[in-house]
């Protein structure tokens, strides 16, 4: 009788062994794409308020001209008849950083460029050492 009750245990033993074998890793691969999707889903939250984001301004671009116009002085370096743009250069032969490319459509910008003009050709020596760039970060508004 004792000889079958440790037959059985041993059988017992080897079942469960195997069936951890088995269970364990399928339960690990489980959490590991439980996670995954927790992460993707996360991702298409912040991808969705970016789009939102972006359609707003979108319509901002599209309706409001005050907006548009902002836009289009602060990225592409458009300034009003009259207006002289003093660039500041704080060190001497520091290197100038590289503009952004503009994110404003090319329909939008010509639908705004008759309401604002290019950037005078006569400007300050720190101006025209930047000749054909934008410049970066100008005071355009305030008096000289």
């Amino acid at each position: 009788m004792l000889k079958k009750f440790f037959i059985f245990l041993a059988v017992l033993l080897a079942v469960a062994l195997i069936l951890c074998w088995i269970y364990l890793p399928s339960v690990t691969r489980y959490r590991e794409l439980r996670s995954e999707e927790e992460r993707l889903k996360q991702k298409i939250r912040e991808i969705d308020q970016q789009i939102k984001v972006l359609a707003d301004e979108r319509n901002l671009l599209q309706t409001d001209v005050a907006y548009l116009e902002k836009v289009i002085r602060e990225e592409l370096g458009f300034v009003k008849p009259g207006e002289i743009v003093y660039e500041l250069i704080t060190k001497k032969g520091a290197p100038v950083p590289k503009p952004a490319a503009p994110a404003v459509a090319p329909t939008l910008a010509s639908k705004a460029a008759s309401a604002v003009a290019p950037a005078p050709t006569t400007a300050t020596s720190a101006a025209r050492a930047s000749v054909g760039r934008r410049p970066t970060r100008s005071s355009c508004c305030s008096p000289p």
